[in-house]
């Protein structure tokens, strides 16, 4: 389950001890950790065994995406209903761009496309759900034009619900997909 996947002109690279502690570096970037659920700068020592945890773990995947030789970014999915990601139905993913000159342009599509299509074609997931923060409004955006539905969560100002089934994933993403597929040299 833990292999390179390659569309839309990127790789995802499964997270391994080659290359963890990038994403500790990226993660602690005040610009992405600001945005995430728990806000507080990650220890050396909380990275590790949270490494430790995945590294073993059926019911996750983690990604460091790779555009032309350049590693951007991180992409994750991990099992929403307890069972392992081959059984389940409901997921839910994060993504972060690290590299600012590909976070507002089209290739910041490729790596939701390439693990949605993964998900929904080769694992059988029904439907994604996530939280964004409600003030994360290119977030919102970017999860909307990739199909998502917005749902306030009751009593819960500071996040946002998000979910998508295969269907609105479908219909939503069609010009995206087309553009990027003509568009592999960018």
């Amino acid at each position: 389950m833990r292999k390179v996947l390659t569309g839309y002109a990127i790789e995802l690279i499964p997270v391994s001890r080659e290359n963890f502690q990038l994403l500790r570096e990226w993660r602690n970037q005040d610009d992405i950790r600001t945005q995430m659920g728990d806000t507080a700068l990650i220890s050396a020592e909380q990275h590790q065994n949270w490494f430790d945890k995945i590294e073993r773990s059926q019911q996750q995947l983690h990604y460091i995406i790779q555009y032309k030789q350049q590693l951007i970014g991180s992409i994750n999915v991990r099992s929403s209903d307890g069972l392992d990601l081959t059984d389940c139905k409901l997921a839910e993913v994060g993504l972060y761009i690290a590299t600012p000159e590909y976070r507002n342009n089209m290739l910041a599509f490729a790596p939701s496309l390439l693990l949605n299509d993964y998900l929904f074609e080769q694992l059988q997931i029904i439907e994604l759900k996530s939280k964004v923060r409600s003030s994360n409004a290119a977030a919102l955006k970017y999860n909307q034009a990739l199909g998502y539905q917005l749902s306030p969560i009751a009593d819960d100002n500071e996040f946002i619900e998000i979910s998508l089934t295969a269907d609105n994933y479908k219909k939503a993403t069609q010009m995206v997909k087309r553009l990027l597929s003509r568009n592999r040299s960018n």
